[in-house]
């Protein structure tokens, strides 16, 4: 049985679309049909219902599934374990938080590509609710987060621990008291952090104690959320290897405050079933790739 077709066959299958599959596969969508068909005329049942809006998996089609994504994964297994890298083809969908946009993403997608050079990767960034909800819906193959998904078939691996200390801008940094702080001390200034489900606000919420007037503004751009520090909008506890440069030119001031925020943990989470060597390869790489950049961004920092 040719593997193509079963590789056609799972890609309608998750996207729901011969078109999709067919954009995944750089082939037509003429072609795609036709890798069904024979698979349908092989197996001798119907493996899709499709109308003019919507294409399903049959109850044939369904049990397929399982069996399909497992003879796609044992040959890319055999392809890693006795063929070269570049015999590697196909598409690995990789999602990750800003926080690893802005900083070692785009030398792991250089050092990916060079060593996976006929691999396709469909990269997506945003919060970190939407990705884990991508990565359990199966759009995505492997997320790099700030905390672990606890889905019993997704495996989370430690990437790094990034240092976090809070960060003020020029004008507000006027205002505040010389000397050790407390949180207290800046807990009169607007106050931003990530989402309400991170752990950066819940570490926030736990140092705020009794402060009863906190103000806390929320931001799913950790750019937007560094600009607002930068101007004078409120305080921030921000990963010290994001914001390096903004420090090393005056644009930010890192304060030390009682008690500090907690280092921020990035965890790679990684499909199971069906799993991949494409992202065990990638989550390899970017265990290097962060733990160079980060240490080399945080030292410069801190040596000052």
């Amino acid at each position: 049985m040719n593997v193509r077709f079963l590789e056609a066959f799972v890609w309608v299958a998750r996207l729901g679309s011969f078109k999709g599959a067919a954009d995944v596969l750089s082939t037509t969508q003429a072609g795609i049909s036709s890798r069904i068909a024979t698979l349908e005329e092989q197996f001798g049942v119907r493996l899709f219902e499709r109308d003019r809006r919507t294409v399903a998996l049959t109850y044939q089609g369904t049990q397929l599934l399982p069996f399909a994504e497992r003879m796609i994964e044992l040959q890319a297994r055999m392809t890693a374990a006795i063929g070269e890298k570049a015999a590697f083809t196909g598409m690995l969908r990789v999602g990750a938080i800003e926080t690893v946009v802005h900083t070692w993403l785009p030398e792991l997608l250089r050092r990916f590509g060079s060593s996976y050079p006929n691999v396709t990767l469909e990269i997506s960034s945003d919060i970190t609710p939407r990705l884990r909800d991508d990565l359990l819906r199966g759009a995505l193959d492997c997320i790099f987060l700030a905390e672990e998904v606890t889905a019993g078939f997704v495996e989370n691996r430690r990437i790094a621990d990034y240092a976090m200390r809070w960060a003020i801008g020029p004008r507000l940094a006027a205002q505040l008291p010389s000397g050790p702080l407390r949180f207290a001390d800046i807990s009169r200034f607007p106050i931003l952090s990530f989402h309400r489900e991170s752990s950066v606000y819940r570490n926030v919420a736990q140092s705020a104690g009794d402060c009863a007037d906190l103000r806390v503004s929320f931001s799913s751009s950790l750019s937007a959320m560094i600009e607002l520090v930068r101007s004078g909008f409120g305080i921030a506890p921000l990963p010290v290897a994001v914001i390096h440069q903004d420090v090393v030119a005056g644009r930010l001031t890192l304060l030390d405050i009682d008690p500090p925020p907690a280092p921020l943990p990035l965890v790679a989470s990684v499909r199971m079933e069906p799993s991949s060597p494409l992202a065990d390869a990638m989550v390899a790489m970017a265990r290097e790739v962060s733990a160079g950049f980060a240490a080399g961004a945080t030292l410069d920092v801190l040596a000052r």
